[in-house]
Formats: structure tokens, C-alpha cells, sequence
């Protein structure tokens, strides 16, 4: 693992855990507070005089135009596509977003404003997201094979990073359960849980067993982490050739880590739920549940299975070379 990996890794995996330290409110103004900052000084401009009235609103209009001349660029470019409407759409709502950060007291939603406001800057940011993935997809076709690993590596990557996020976000929230404790509700013995088949809730004993436990549920996430950066580094050895010697070497390294996530997934999954079994009636909150880490397995099995087929392949390319 590289550096760089690590430290993506190491940066999703605080902010995973830091998250939900904060609460709602509390997320939603330290995330506010630029979008606060920047408008009150446009505000305080545009009150100096005409002329800083002028210039806040040059400003306003000079951001609200940038998605409009990313257009105009594209159009001098080649022709347009139908997903490129979402760039003047993103230029009208970076315009709302910007007038009511200038003037806040406008904000039609009053008892809580900056919620409001970041809520639509993200809606703002999910668009030239939105556009940006499409686009990337139109130029996906035709391109050459190192550019299409390249960018499948990236993927892998992100995915990894947001699986190691998503962990340690549901890791912490089962320590902060075990510390806070169960909710009145959840203390009637044989209490059915709405979110999984057969879920129970008991009434009694540790609750740090009971978070230990969870824990312990997340490795698979990690592993799966793990299998999607195996991913990206075959992507790297495909661009050279999907049967070259190289790439044979890191496939067959590839399929017996993913065999081994698989195993590790698996083997873990039956111990967390043979010991939940033994510690029933004496935890606070026992979950058993049919369900299985359904997207590292996949994950780990579909890696696995392209491992084999390139290496069959490989030897498919070697017989059919002999015999030329």
C-alpha cells in the first residue's frame, strides 16, 4: 500500500469516526460557516456604497456565470450533450445560493437557516457532480486501455475509501451506543427490531460486550476495502495486457487474497453469531440476524472469479501460441 493510500485511508477512517461526535446542528454550522463568512462580506460590501454594492453583486454574478462559461467552453470544444442542461441549472441555483447567503434573513425556511442553507449548497454540488460523472462516462467510450485502468483504479480507490468510512461512522456509533446505553424502549425482553429479520434486543449484562461485538462486524467492511485496492492495483498491470506475464503474476496473487478475505468473511460472520448466541440474556442488545456482509463478498467473489478467468485465459493465449 502506498503513502498516498494510506493516508486517504487513514483521513476516511477519522472521519468516519469523528462524525458522529458532532451533532446535526453542530455539523451543519461548522459546514455553514464559510458559506456564512463569505456572505457576510458581500454583505457588508455591498453596504459600504454604491460602488461595493456594484462589486457584491460583480461577484455574485461572476460565480453564478462560472458553470455558463464551462458551457461556452464546451461548445467551442465540440458539440453539446444532453446531460450538459445541468450546467445552466447549476448556474441558477449557485445564484439562489448566493443571494440568500447574502442576505440570510430571506431564507424561507426561519427556524433553521443554516441547515436550509447548507442543504442547498449541497443540492448545488450534487448537480455538477451529477454532470461531471456523466461526462466522465461519454468520454469512457473509445478510450484507449491504460486510460480506462487508470480511471477504473481511481474508482476502486474512492470505493475503498468510503467503505473504510462507512466503518468506522458505524463503529463509533456502536461505542457511543454501549457508553449512553439502550433506549427505554429497547429494555422489554424478546423486543423485535424493524431493520433486519429476526433481530432481538435483550435486557441484561454487558454493554461493552455488545459493542465489541459490532466492532468485530466491520472487519469485513475493511476486508472488502482491502479486495477493491487489490482491484485497483490489477487495474494497473491489465493496461499493460490483460494475458501478459505481469499480469498473470498479480492475478493469481489477487485470487488467493480475495479467497482469503472470502474465508475470513465468512468464518467471522458464523463465530460473531455462535458467540451472540452464547451471551444471549446476558448483553444488553443482541442482534442475531440471517444476514450476511452481502457487498464484501461480492466484492471479494467477483475479483476472485475475474482472477480465474484471466489466468485461464492466460493459458488458453499460451496453448494456442505453442501450437502457432
Amino acid at each position: 500500500m502506498t503513502v498516498k493510500r494510506f493516508a486517504l485511508l487513514l483521513c476516511a477512517a477519522l472521519a468516519g469516526a469523528l462524525l458522529p461526535l458532532l451533532s446535526p446542528l453542530q455539523a451543519a454550522q461548522a459546514l455553514s460557516r464559510p458559506l456564512e463568512s463569505a456572505g457576510e462580506y458581500l454583505r457588508a460590501l455591498s453596504l459600504s456604497g454604491t460602488a461595493g454594492n456594484v462589486l457584491a453583486w460583480a461577484l455574485v454574478l461572476l460565480v453564478s456565470a462560472l458553470p455558463l462559461l464551462l458551457l461556452a467552453l464546451l461548445r467551442r470544444r465540440g458539440p453539446l450533450h444532453w446531460e450538459d442542461g445541468l450546467l445552466p441549472l447549476a448556474s441558477l441555483l449557485l445564484f439562489i445560493l448566493s443571494y440568500f447567503t447574502v442576505n440570510p434573513t430571506h431564507i424561507p425556511v426561519s427556524f433553521a437557516a443554516q441547515v436550509w442553507l447548507m442543504a442547498f449548497f449541497m443540492v448545488t454540488a450534487a448537480d455538477l457532480i451529477v454532470w461531471g460523472i456523466l461526462r466522465l462516462l461519454r468520454a469512457m467510450e473509445g478510450s484507449p486501455l491504460q486510460t480506462l485502468s487508470r480511471v477504473l483504479g481511481v474508482l476502486l480507490t474512492a470505493c475503498a475509501v468510503l467503505l473504510v468510512f462507512s466503518a468506522a461512522l458505524r463503529g463509533t456509533r456502536a461505542l457511543a451506543a454501549a457508553v449512553e446505553g439502550p433506549a427505554p424502549e429497547q429494555l422489554a425482553i424478546g423486543q423485535l427490531i424493524a431493520g433486519g429479520p429476526f433481530d432481538l434486543v435483550m435486557s441484561s449484562g454487558s454493554q461493552w460486550l455488545a459493542a465489541i461485538l459490532t466492532l468485530a462486524e466491520l472487519v469485513p467492511d475493511l476486508l472488502g476495502a482491502w479486495v477493491l485496492l487489490l482491484g485497483a492495483d490489477l487495474t494497473a498491470a491489465l493496461a499493460q495486457g490483460p494475458f501478459s506475464g505481469e499480469s498473470a503474476v498479480q492475478c493469481a496473487a489477487a485470487a488467493r487474497r480475495c479467497r482469503l478475505a472470502i474465508q475470513i468473511t465468512l468464518v467471522l460472520t458464523l463465530a460473531v453469531s455462535l458467540v451472540k448466541l452464547t451471551l444471549f440474556g446476558q448483553v444488553e442488545m443482541v442482534q442475531v440476524s440471517l444476514n450476511f456482509p452481502l457487498i464484501p463478498l461480492i466484492l471479494a467473489a467477483a475479483l476472485y472469479l475475474l482472477c480465474r478467468c484471466l489466468q485461464r485465459g492466460k493459458v488458453l493465449q499460451d496453448d494456442n501460441d505453442s501450437i502457432i
